[in-house]
């Protein structure tokens, strides 16, 4: 016969096997806890279809990513825009927006000499267009506001940083209600 004392403590050890299988389990998931986010899957397939220069079914995952944080759909989203790819109507402003939002810091440095390079080739009358339309993006989907916090990070054992972007536990997103281009309608130059 055991005793109470004994039965509890088979009882709690059990319990907490219980909790530790449960847990391993839980940060073992094959199919990727991030793969049920909306932003990374917009971020993994947008780049996957941008790869493969099918811009069209690109455009709208990159979109979500975008919205999320992820600087580099970010970028991917600017260059369709900028260069007109796809079936998508070239909008250098809002193009040169996406892409000035992945160049705010921290940001890779390419993402900011493509920043850079393409504002040198926009006429003076319309680069203030492009600051207020990078600013707006900036603060609606830039690393201060959006799901995901990026950080210049050195691999251990190197001397190269190297943009790291990891999505925020605590964060909630909601879709904007309305789009944020609709305060930059004059939309081209």
């Amino acid at each position: 016969m055991i005793s109470t004392a004994n039965f509890m403590v088979k009882l709690v050890a059990s319990l907490f096997m219980v909790v530790c299988f449960a847990s391993v389990y839980a940060q073992d998931d094959s199919s990727g806890a991030d793969s049920s986010i909306p932003g990374h899957e917009g971020k993994e397939k947008g780049s996957k279809y941008y790869k493969a220069k099918d811009y069209d079914k690109a455009l709208p995952y990159l979109q979500v990513a975008a919205e999320w944080g992820f600087k580099d759909a970010q970028v991917r989203l600017g260059q369709i825009y900028l260069k007109g790819l796809g079936d998508v109507e070239k909008n250098k402003l809002r193009g040169l927006a996406w892409i000035g939002t992945a160049a705010s810091k921290p940001s890779d440095e390419s993402y900011v000499k493509m920043y850079e390079r393409e504002l040198a080739k926009v006429p003076e009358e319309h680069k203030a267009s492009v600051q207020s339309a990078v600013a707006a993006y900036t603060q609606r989907y830039g690393n201060k506001a959006a799901a995901v916090t990026c950080r210049m990070k050195r691999p251990l054992g190197s001397n190269m940083a190297k943009l790291s972007c990891d999505y925020d536990a605590d964060y909630k997103y909601t879709k904007p209600k309305s789009s944020l281009w609709s305060d930059h309608e004059a939309n081209s130059f």
